[in-house]
Order: structure tokens, then C-alpha cells, then sequence
């Protein structure tokens, strides 16, 4: 086990992928108009792609198709503070084939994640945790 300087425990590319498996809520990095944006998505894990849709015409159908993006999701579900955070970066391309419960006018966007990377609190009883945990900086 791998832990960074701030005492949060480094997850495995494994790791990272089975958090990811959990969530249905992230947050997609983008590039609008020369400036970076942060949207939140709902998705799901395929593999190792992060799959959502949108409004064709939106800003993510919009400024997503063929450009690399960051994608985060964090967990678990309904805590006010999450306990792990997965960040990654890959290639976005869209499917004109939409999910059954699609209506028209929405597009699938695929994220080919090709750099993942994440941090999980450690529980205070690890030998390895911070003696106070309420001071880790929070992400």
C-alpha cells in the first residue's frame, strides 16, 4: 500500500476502476471557448470507459467530440465527504447510437480513460493514517 504525503492512501489502476464502477455521478473537464469548464454528467462504467449522453447542441456535445477531457468521480455515493477521488483524461468520441431510454436529439459520448489516478482516506484505526484526520486537506 501507497500512501501520499498528505496521508491519503494511492489507488491501483485497478482500484481506480472499481471506485469508478460505484458512482453514476462525475464531473467532465473541458475546453469552452479557450477556457477550461467543469460539467457534471451522469455515466456509467464500460470497461474502461466513462459512457454519458447529452443534448445534441449542448455545450458538452459541443466542446467533447474528438478532444481529450478529464473526468472525476468521487465516493461513496450520499457522504458528505467522500471517503476516495478518481481523476482521468481520455479521448472523447460520440455514437449517434443512443441508449434505449434515450429520447432523439441526444448524442452518447465514450471517454476512452487512458490515464486514471486516485486517493482513498485511510481509516483512523490504519497504522499508516495521520494521527488527526481532520486536518487532511480535503479534495
Amino acid at each position: 500500500m501507497s500512501v501520499d504525503g498528505v496521508g491519503l492512501r494511492i489507488l491501483t489502476e485497478r482500484e481506480c476502476f472499481a471506485r469508478l464502477a460505484t458512482a453514476a455521478l462525475g464531473r467532465v473537464g473541458v475546453s469552452w471557448r479557450a477556457l477550461p469548464m467543469i460539467l457534471p454528467v451522469h455515466f456509467e462504467l464500460r470497461d474502461q470507459s466513462v459512457v454519458m449522453h447529452a443534448l445534441r447542441g449542448s455545450t458538452l456535445d459541443r466542446a467533447s467530440d474528438g478532444t481529450v477531457v478529464a473526468f472525476e468521480a468521487e465516493g461513496p455515493a450520499g457522504l458528505a465527504d467522500p471517503m476516495w477521488s478518481v481523476i482521468g483524461a481520455g479521448l472523447a468520441t460520440h455514437h449517434d447510437a443512443p441508449w434505449p431510454e434515450m429520447e432523439d436529439g441526444h448524442v452518447e459520448i465514450t471517454i476512452d480513460l487512458r490515464h486514471v489516478s486516485g486517493r482513498e482516506v485511510l481509516d483512523a484505526s490504519d497504522p499508516l493514517a495521520p494521527v488527526n484526520l481532520a486536518a487532511l486537506p480535503r479534495w
